[in-house]
């Protein structure tokens, strides 16, 4: 039986075990450029197959450890302004980085479980391979639906510059985009260790798949380190024989064929024909002017009114959808309420707009804070009166009430239905579900899961519409201006464009997330079972 065992003299450096661990500092890099606000898209896309490899093939758990403080240091860097908090850093880098040990010890799981299927399944079977991005998908779909943060740092949005893979969303969420690009992790990991490392020998099983693992023979040559050292790999089953070029890397190109072909065929046969039209014949309809009230910190007005005003100077000149940016002023009284309401809906009325208009609720200041977004139609009517209910921590929770978690919706006669979300809303699709630059561009995946058109407003930070397939119509900067406005064709804003993810929400995530619960049931057997049922797993496997 294996114990744990210390040496009684030191070993000597294994040179393979040495360029192994050079990995480390790397780790750090890769991730302080992955799912952050300087995202490099190749970084996070040759992570994972470098820290799989690294995971299954290191011997030591303290490995594993400096392998998890590098990647929430990593994540610290990459978050460490997040609330833009400018010089004073002291004590924020602090809770970043708790935060980076926290998701970083729960995206470990992945990592540990894929290790383990390693030495518990067969080594020619397809569970060696799926396991990992089926468990990191569904650690994260949890992630999307209980962290507080939403789905920021969520890594599907590292490929927010590949629109075709992107598309993928409006078919499986972001669980689908992240599914595909973490299962580049195993089916890289077989590379590197069989084909770069060139580690052909007889502890490596080699099949019909392509697939290979790593046995008693570690690329750290401790022989007395039986600490994460595997059992010998069991014996391939016969039961079927593949040509050798279907293996775990065709397969994963095969699928990543269709996801990109999958979107091409959405972006570029969405409005036109097979022989382009012309631009007139494409468009038929009138242009719809938007219009945006914005707030800064540099140029804040006080006085309610003065945003009344601007509302009423884009509604002359022609803006059929005015939006104000979240929480512009703040009303402490019944009577600056009242005003406010009747002002728009006059607005509304005379100019034949809609008015999405927004204030800080003070008017309970001892019992309740609400930051709210009101909406009032063509006919002043109030059609959508909701509160913020995904608070931004450390910044609205302690303070802010927490409204109804539940999207507002209504049918307008002229754009069809209208929603209504604020800010930190848009990174919860839980909220945004079937029905600073990089966070204008992670809201626009809620375009592309539900087909539909996005008008953000937003005081210091970016403005603009983007298209029911993610693209941005106008997308600029928003700072030290108090307006701004917008033109695109009504058919963009009106015809929602129909989404399998629309019906079946993260039905995807969900599937992987009890494929977790199959395998921890399936791992306990093939460690507490009768012989019987382990060759059943190895079978299946």
């Amino acid at each position: 039986m294996d114990r744990l065992r210390t040496p009684s003299l030191p070993l000597p450096i294994n040179p393979s075990s040495f360029l192994l661990h050079t990995l480390l500092p790397i780790f750090l890099v890769l991730t302080t450029f992955g799912p952050g606000y300087q995202t490099i898209s190749s970084f996070a896309i040759i992570y994972f197959p470098l820290s799989v490899y690294y995971i299954r093939t290191c011997t030591r758990w303290w490995w594993i450890f400096l392998f998890y403080i590098m990647n929430s240091i990593g994540f610290m860097l990459a978050y460490m302004n997040t609330m833009n908090l400018g010089d004073d850093l002291r004590s924020y880098k602090g809770i970043t980085f708790g935060i980076g040990l926290i998701v970083s010890l729960i995206i470990l799981i992945p990592y540990v479980f894929d290790r383990i299927a390693q030495s518990k399944f067969s080594s020619d079977g397809w569970a060696r391979i799926l396991i990992f991005p089926c468990v990191w998908t569904g650690i994260w779909t949890i992630f999307l639906f209980s962290w507080p943060l939403g789905d920021w740092g969520n890594y599907a949005f590292t490929l927010l510059n590949y629109e075709e893979i992107m598309q993928l969303a409006s078919f499986a969420g972001l669980g689908g985009i992240n599914f595909i690009l973490s299962w580049s992790g195993p089916v890289g990991s077989d590379i590197i260790y069989y084909h770069v490392t060139k580690n052909q020998n007889s502890s490596t099983a080699t099949t019909s798949t392509g697939s290979i693992v790593v046995d008693e023979v570690s690329i750290e040559d401790n022989s007395t380190d039986t600490v994460l050292r595997h059992p010998p790999t069991r014996t391939p089953k016969r039961s079927l024989t593949l040509p050798t070029f279907i293996n775990s890397l065709s397969i994963y190109i095969f699928v990543l064929f269709l996801v990109i072909t999958y979107g091409s065929i959405r972006l570029n046969t969405s409005f036109i024909p097979f022989y382009q039209k012309s631009i007139k014949e494409t468009f038929p309809q009138e242009l719809v002017n938007f219009g945006c009230v914005l707030g800064n910190s540099d140029n804040q007005i006080d006085d309610y009114m003065s945003y009344v005003n601007l509302t009423q100077n884009l509604a002359i000149s022609g803006n059929k959808i005015i939006l104000w940016s979240e929480a512009m002023t703040g009303i402490i009284n019944e009577t600056d309420l009242n005003s406010l309401y009747e002002s728009i809906r006059n607005i509304s009325i005379s100019y034949n707009v809609y008015i999405g208009f927004t204030y800080v609720d003070v008017t309970n200041l001892n019992t309740t804070i609400y930051n709210k977004q009101v909406v009032i139609n063509n006919k002043g009517d109030v059609v959508i009166d909701y509160k913020k209910s995904n608070l931004v921590p450390f910044v609205e929770a302690n303070f802010i009430t927490k409204g109804n978690n539940k999207l507002q919706t209504f049918q307008s006669e002229d754009f069809g239905i209208i929603g209504s979300a604020i800010c930190f809303d848009f990174d919860f699709p839980k909220l945004i579900g079937p029905v600073g630059p990089l966070h204008a561009r992670m809201n626009s995946i809620r375009s592309i899961e539900n087909g539909f058109t996005i008008f953000r407003c937003n005081s210091d930070g970016v403005s603009g519409i983007w298209n029911q397939y993610g693209q941005p119509l106008h997308s600029i900067p928003t700072v030290n201006t108090n307006t701004t406005t917008f033109q695109v064709p009504i058919n963009v804003v009106k015809n929602r464009v129909k989404t399998v993810y629309s019906v079946f929400g993260e039905t995807f995530g969900w599937i992987c997330v009890g494929g977790i619960g199959i395998y921890l049931i399936v791992i306990v057997v093939a460690i507490k079972g009768s012989d019987q049922w382990k060759a059943r797993i190895i079978h299946w496997s």
